[in-house]
């Protein structure tokens, strides 16, 4: 055997062993994970929807992987000011988002300054639950359903006012997209999360806000807010007497919420397939199934490609409808 042939034998051989030791202490790093606490941040304020949901996820992976899953609330902008964070992180696995349509659909279909793209700069795990939302107005709004708040709203154009939580976020495109299907104007008023506009609408400062149905049902069984529809396609298990925006007016209207959890790009393969297979199994636990039925809403449990291809359509369909509606993220 001549000298250039063992070589380059040795060579071959010695780059054999250097990618199975990478694999191997991929595997192995995998295999590991997590070795310390992760982080979770959360766009919304401590005792929103979204916060609630993160903390039952949270306290369930903790349980399963034994580490501490950490919530942190970063609120603002309807969960973009999360995104960012999260979308700049190191790509470790050790800090999370949990997110919804607000951040990865519905604002950045308004074309505003993001710092990240919804679909580039984040690895999908998994999909939490899907809930319909509940167009809800303060008892002093003369209006008993959906038809005649939208007469009312065209005979006094502006007067009323309508609740969001945040600038073009999942629950000001709701109201908006009603508004335009209706050919009606309300006067818009944003919040920065979900608890101060529900104080402001029960009291009366405000006249409508869509919200989840988890914060509006008691409300609407005390009188103190009363329910003009819901808005997803399907009426909710929790108001199944209460129609569909559809039935009560304006066929064709669908918006529907959903929570996720995704992480920064580039997060190794292994470690989002290991997050993502614990998320699903968490969704079987009781504890888990109560907290999506107390938000009257469904599970989900999608493998990341699925989730992927379903914030891709989310965003394409969100954005056909600000272009079509000729909707403006100025409040």
């Amino acid at each position: 055997m001549s000298r250039t042939r063992e070589v380059g034998r040795a060579f071959v051989a010695a780059l054999a062993f250097v990618g199975w030791t990478s694999s191997a202490l991929a595997q192995g790093a995998a295999q590991a994970y997590p070795v310390k606490p992760v982080t979770i941040y959360v766009g919304f304020p401590a005792g929103s929807s979204s916060d609630t949901t993160a903390r039952t996820m949270a306290q369930r992976l903790t349980e399963m992987l034994g580490q501490q899953f950490v919530i942190v609330n970063r609120d603002g902008a309807a969960g973009v000011i999360a995104a960012s964070a999260v979308a700049k992180a190191k790509p470790d696995g050790y800090t999370l988002l949990w997110v919804g349509i607000s951040a990865m659909a519905s604002s950045p279909a308004f074309n505003r300054n993001i710092s990240y793209d919804p679909v580039k700069d984040f690895a999908p795990i998994s999909v939490y639950l899907y809930a319909p939302y509940v167009m809800v107005i303060h008892p002093s709004v003369p209006a008993q359903n959906l038809k005649a708040l939208i007469a009312l709203a065209k005979a006094q154009p502006g007067k009323l006012s309508f609740g969001s939580s945040g600038v073009a976020g999942a629950l000001h495109l709701a109201t908006e997209l009603m508004l335009n299907m209706s050919g009606t104007k309300m006067t818009h008023v944003p919040y920065r999360g979900t608890p101060a506009m529900m104080l402001d609408v029960i009291s009366g400062q405000i006249d409508l806000v869509t919200t989840s149905t988890s914060l509006s049902v008691p409300h609407i069984q005390s009188g103190r807010l009363r329910a003009m529809a819901v808005t997803s396609s399907q009426r909710s298990p929790q108001l199944p007497d209460l129609p569909t925006m559809s039935e009560a007016g304006l066929p064709g209207y669908e918006v529907t919420g959903w929570y996720a959890m995704v992480a920064p790009a580039n997060t190794p393969g292994e470690i989002v397939a290991t997050l993502s297979r614990n998320f699903i199994k968490a969704l079987e636990h009781p504890s888990v199934k109560a907290n999506i039925a107390q938000e009257g809403a469904l599970p989900g449990g999608n493998a990341p490609e699925q989730f992927s291809a379903f914030i891709r359509a989310e965003l394409e369909k969100y954005t056909r409808l600000v272009r079509e509606a000729r909707l403006t993220a100025e409040p």
